[in-house]
């Protein structure tokens, strides 16, 4: 299991978020390179960054500075937030960013983005599902969460047979410490067994970490649980 140490950039920072809400914007780091350096010492092998301000305005707002970030940390980074375009996944996967991470186009525009893991292959394109549980069904979240949409990550998954990469946040747990949704993702698993599916949303302690690793997840994204401390770096690596 991949961990994923994240990023969320606000204004150039290191913020977080409280269940998606901008209302509650925490900044943790004035430096995001100093992180991605801290992050490397511990010998993490990639990193999650969400521009935020451009999943907000929906369109990459930050793209100068992550490709700086990029550069200058050596690291292996997955990048989300606003992209919209061919063009923005062009310049993004030119600065060196491994992975582009789309969300609400995949409800917008289906069929581009089908075409789009097609062209640029599956190996660079993770697939955002940000949920919410209605009547315990996913329904999922667009537009920096700030918007439903009409579709449940099962239409989702059954439409994108070409997508390798799945990132599922349930909204409900993000940025609150307070576990992940182990039993939405193994409902996934068993509906999807072929995806790499990466957990986010929750993690708070390294028993959440031995909880996705027993479940078979490929990756798990681990945030707020960083900055405010409940997981020590080195408790994560050894893990």
């Amino acid at each position: 299991m991949i961990i994923f140490p994240a990023i969320d950039l606000r204004d150039g920072k290191c913020v977080r978020l409280t269940k998606g809400d901008f209302a509650t914007t925490k900044v943790y780091n004035d430096n995001p390179l100093l992180m991605l350096k801290e992050f490397k010492e511990h010998n993490f092998s990639w990193v999650h960054m969400v521009d935020l301000d451009g999943a907000k305005q929906g369109s990459p707002a930050q793209g100068e500075i992550i490709a700086s970030l990029v550069r200058d940390s050596g690291m292996a980074i997955q990048v989300g937030g606003g992209i919209r375009t061919k063009a923005d996944i062009e310049y993004l996967l030119s600065s060196g960013v491994k992975r582009v991470v789309l969300g609400s186009i995949c409800i917008s525009e289906p069929e581009l983005v089908k075409s789009w893991f097609g062209e640029f292959g599956s190996d660079k394109i993770v697939l955002a599902l940000d949920c919410q549980l209605k009547d315990g069904v996913p329904v999922v979240k667009t537009h920096g969460w700030q918007q439903d949409s009409q579709k449940t990550i099962w239409d989702l998954l059954e439409f994108y047979q070409l997508a390798k990469y799945v990132l599922c946040t349930d909204i409900s747990v993000d940025g609150t410490l307070a576990g992940p949704s182990i039993e939405l993702y193994k409902l996934i698993m068993a509906k999807f067994p072929h995806i790499k599916l990466i957990a986010s949303g929750g993690v708070g302690t390294v028993h959440d970490l031995t909880r996705l690793n027993e479940l078979g997840v490929y990756g798990v994204v681990v945030g707020k649980a960083i900055y405010e401390g409940t997981m020590k770096l080195d408790a994560i690596i050894k893990f």
